[in-house]
Parts: structure tokens; sequence; C-alpha cells
């Protein structure tokens, strides 16, 4: 059974209960869920506890609109954000989205099924968002490593050593394991080694 942890960020306790209602009857996911009356309160809790998903009202006591995303989203970019609206603002909820939400409900609108479906979106959508930003991150380190490299081009053509930012010749090796770590196994080819016994007395 899989098992999701949940943080409800939402000051009306009608609305808490449902949602809890809600939760309830999907028999196959476990939901831990805890409670935030205000975004402040909603903040402490995600700065203690591994949420998967923060269930965001945009109308807080302490905070509202577009500004209540933001603060979620930037301090805690790898939670999984559904607003929920009660003003029938479609504009502003998308806002949210691309304020980095990554969905929106209409309370008013909300029903056990399209809340388990917008979770169980929300989740693997954040999931797919977070692994592409991972190979962005392995894409910079990549390319980070051939600006590197690019200081391997003065190479002797005799002795083949390498130049290096000192301006002292290295050996092709030494220079390699000082740049990334990496210890060089000196191997002979197959064809070099056949031109070095051909070419044995």
């Amino acid at each position: 059974m899989n098992v999701i942890s949940l943080l409800i960020v939402e000051d009306n306790s009608a609305d808490v209960m449902l949602i809890r209602e809600y939760l309830s009857e999907k028999e196959d996911v476990t939901y831990e869920i805890k409670e935030a009356g205000s975004l402040e309160s909603g903040l402490s809790l995600m700065s203690h506890h591994d949420f998967d998903v923060v269930l965001l009202d945009l109308s807080l006591p302490d905070s509202s609109g577009l500004e209540t995303v933001r603060r979620v989203v930037t301090g805690f970019p790898e939670i999984a954000v559904i607003v929920l609206t009660g003003l029938q603002d479609e504009e502003t909820a998308l806002q949210a989205v691309r304020y980095g939400a990554q969905d929106y409900l209409e309370k008013q609108a909300l029903s056990p099924i399209i809340l388990h479906k917008a979770i169980a979106y929300a989740i693997e959508r954040k999931k797919v968002m977070q692994e592409k930003e991972d190979l962005l991150q392995d894409l910079t380190k990549a390319l980070e490593r051939i600006e590197n490299l690019e200081g391997i081009l003065p190479i002797c053509v005799s002795c083949k050593k390498i130049c290096g930012e000192d301006q002292q010749w290295v050996r092709l090796q030494d220079y390699i394991r000082q740049h990334t770590g990496v210890e060089v196994v000196q191997l002979i080819c197959p064809i070099c080694k056949n031109e070095f016994e051909n070419h044995q007395p």
C-alpha cells in the first residue's frame, strides 16, 4: 500500500474535514496528514517533515494570493504543491501553476476522485521535473569538465606531456589525476602491439 505524506494548509475547518473525509475513501493509499491554519505554521511544519504534497489554500489569515504560492515553492521546491481556491478565479490559479505549483483545484468542484487524481498526478509531475533538474545539473557539470579539458590542448607530440595552467609540463596521467581524481591505467592497444612486435628485429 502506498503511503503519502500530505500537509493541508487551510484555515477553514469545514474544508479540512471534507478533505480528510475524501482522502479516507481511497483504499489503496494511506495518507499521513498534518494540518496548518496559517502559512507560517505550514512553513514551520514543512521545515521539520518530509511531505510529498501540500494542499495550499490561497486565502490564509497571514498570506493570500500568489505570494503564498511563491513562498512555499521557493522555500520547499522538492514538495509538490496543489493550490486550493474558492475564488472561481482561473487566472490566479493558472498564475500559481506558472509560479511552480503542480495543479490547482476549485473547492466548489472538489470530489474524492478529482482530489485523488490531482495528488497522484502532482507527485508524478514533480518527480519528472526533479529528474529534469537533475539531468540539467549533470549537463552543467559535464560542460564544466569540458571547459577544464580545453586546457589539455597543448600536448607535446614527442613525449605526450601536457602544458598546464601554470605553464608547467606534466605527464598526461598526472594531469588527468590532478583535474579529475581519476587514475589512468596504462595499456597498449592491439594495433600498437602488433606494430611494435612487427618492428622487433
